[in-house]
């Protein structure tokens, strides 16, 4: 006897998914995360000018768009050789830091807090039982976007930044606005996550399954390194490879019941080589949460450390991380020199090139290949693809677990509900 239960649409996610369990014989036979959108930006991007294809290809998302912006941009300036000027990367940083600061501020404190808080209604019960917290994260989400259009001149698909340069470039009244906004994050978070300790009294039973192996990926962009580090379960460095090198360890599987693929590393094979990003990934590496003595005095940093990182951590990480980005921020203005805003471009070179971008979800992979200045391939990899492998393990394992006869326990389909959320997942950016 056969049985399929279908969740249908996710909930408090960017974009449109149903989950589905088909259930065989009193067992689990079939459990996944079907997502069902399809766009097609790496078909129509082909033959486009390259001056115009990171303005276009930002309309890939709203949440994502200066991420997808500036891994264009670094594909087309490595493709074409461009030596972009020191002032012009940290800028470009500093707004992928301010988009992160706004996304993990609606992430954390409108999709999942309600999880953790009994507000079953979402974020408009939370904003009857916690105005306060509601607030705060309003005005965070306001800030992160207000750097980004300091930067961008615009809070979502930016339009300043070009090929080896910044169109409009920010004048320094915008910097030190900047400047201002940072200092105020940095303060702000500070108070919230000490504070959250009494709030984050998160549900349980979100763990990792015991026999699968964990591939943590995360992507050092640092001058003198560009390495992606694979982290194991206990934050151990099980392999490594350079930008370069991307595309011969990491391959990719498709499913005819979902347009999101499966990316996996090549050297282990799938499902071994399954891999995890976005902020849990990131508290590993060597400037990560758990290994940054700033974060040394706070309660929810020792926790981490004591206990280990778990699922349930992705949570804690974002809020971590609004921080760190806001003193990333006024720790990359030091290197903005106004004067040295150009670059050389010649855009009648042809080449291939890869732009790596840690996006707030993880890593954003963009793969360009140019004749004589138009696109002749595109590949994209993206956050929410390489965890969709992770997402659909973890579905299965849930419903196991609390399968009762013809039916997924209530406690096991909140559970499921959350499995999908704790990812914060971008369905748009999954299936371009």
């Amino acid at each position: 006897m056969s049985r399929k239960i279908v969740f249908q649409k996710a909930t408090r996610i960017e974009g449109n998914a149903n989950i589905q369990i088909e259930i065989k014989d009193g067992r689990i036979d079939t459990a996944r995360f079907m997502v069902h959108d399809f766009r097609a930006f790496e078909k129509f991007i082909n033959g486009r000018r390259v001056e115009f294809v990171p303005h276009l290809i930002s309309r890939i998302c709203g949440l994502c768009s200066v991420s997808h912006q500036v891994a264009s941009l670094k594909a087309i300036e490595d493709a074409l050789g461009v030596r972009t000027p020191l002032a012009v990367e940290s800028l470009r940083e500093i707004a992928l830091l301010g988009e992160r600061i706004s996304s993990h501020a609606l992430s954390y404190y409108f999709l999942t807090m309600p999880d953790f808080v009994g507000a079953d209604g979402g974020v408009f019960e939370l904003m009857k039982s916690h105005p306060e917290v509601t607030q705060e994260a309003f005005e965070l989400r306001h800030l992160g976007q207000e750097i980004v259009t300091l930067i961008g001149k615009r809070a979502v698909h930016p339009v300043s930044m070009g090929v080896g340069r910044f169109l409009i470039p920010p004048t320094a009244e915008d910097v030190q606005g900047v400047r201002r906004i940072a200092a105020d994050i940095r303060d702000r978070s500070a108070r919230l996550i000490e504070s959250a300790g009494g709030i984050q009294a998160r549900p349980k039973g979100l763990t990792f399954p015991q026999d699968q192996q964990i591939n943590h990926v995360a992507y050092d962009g640092r001058p003198n390194k560009d390495i992606f580090h694979v982290y194991g379960r206990k934050g151990e460095v099980v392999a490594g490879f350079t930008r370069h090198e991307f595309e011969d360890n990491v391959s990719e599987m498709r499913a005819e019941w979902s347009f999101a693929k499966f990316p996996y590393l090549t050297r282990f094979g799938f499902p071994a080589g399954i891999m995890l990003v976005g902020p849990l990934s990131r508290s590993y590496q060597e400037n990560g949460l758990l290994n940054d003595p700033a974060f040394a005095d706070f309660e929810l940093t020792g926790r981490l450390r004591k206990s280990g990182l778990n699922l349930e951590d992705y949570d804690i990480c974002r809020l971590l991380e609004i921080h760190a980005a806001a003193r990333s921020i006024l720790s990359l203005l030091e290197d903005v020199d106004l004067t040295q805003m150009t670059a050389d471009v010649d855009f009648r070179v042809s080449g291939q090139g890869i732009g790596v971008v840690e996006a707030p979800r993880g890593l954003l992979v963009h793969s360009y290949l140019i004749k004589q200045g138009c696109i002749d391939r595109i590949r994209l990899l993206v956050a929410t693809q390489f965890n969709n492998a992770c997402i659909n393990l973890l579905i299965r394992d849930l419903a196991e677990k609390h399968l009762k006869g013809e039916k997924i326990s209530p406690a096991g389909e909140k559970l499921i509900g959350r499995c999908v959320r704790v990812f914060d997942p971008c369905l748009s950016c999954a299936t371009h």
